[in-house]
């Protein structure tokens, strides 16, 4: 049988903006990050992952298979930091976020990465996950991503040019 075609796993408006300087475990762990302006996937799921400590997307989540994002500010101009960062034993390779630069690579290794803390200003990227997985139907889903999916769904059924049915 053919393979599935890669499906929407997971997507999220990210904002990141500068954090306070923080003292001792807080620091390790960026507990206090979300509280402090910016937004930490991970620590929305209660793991302790932090988006500027060099990670792999697929650790973290399993089913995800190829990570993209979308910036929607532009690097300077709108904040400062929030680069992300390619580490590779050869060359790092450093992403400038720019509005409309859509960035996409594979989920798992070789793809370690990280991003650069916002120093200045707000960045704004909507980050998505993407899996040829079947969902798993004793798995819900969150409503953040119900109400993504329903929107697409109704999105994509506006735009469907074929008549309805009668």
């Amino acid at each position: 049988p053919p393979p599935e075609p890669p499906r929407l796993s997971d997507a999220t408006l990210t904002r990141l903006r500068p954090t306070p300087p923080l003292d001792g475990a807080e620091a390790e762990d960026g507990r206090l990050a979300s509280e402090a302006g910016a937004f930490d996937v991970g620590l929305c799921r209660g793991d302790h992952f932090s988006y500027w400590r060099p990670h792999i997307d697929k650790v973290s989540v399993p089913e995800y298979e190829h990570s993209a994002l979308l910036y929607l500010g532009h690097h300077g101009a709108d904040f400062d930091g929030g680069r992300l960062t390619f580490f590779d034993p050869d060359a790092d390779a450093v992403v400038l976020p720019e509005a409309g630069l859509l960035v996409s690579f594979p989920s798992g290794p070789p793809s370690l990465h990280a991003v650069e803390r916002v120093s200045r200003g707000a960045r704004f990227a909507l980050t998505m996950w993407f899996t040829t997985a079947p969902p798993d139907p004793s798995s819900p889903l969150d409503s953040a991503h119900a109400a993504l999916l329903e929107w697409a769904s109704r999105a994509a059924d506006a735009e469907d040019p074929s008549p309805s049915p009668s």
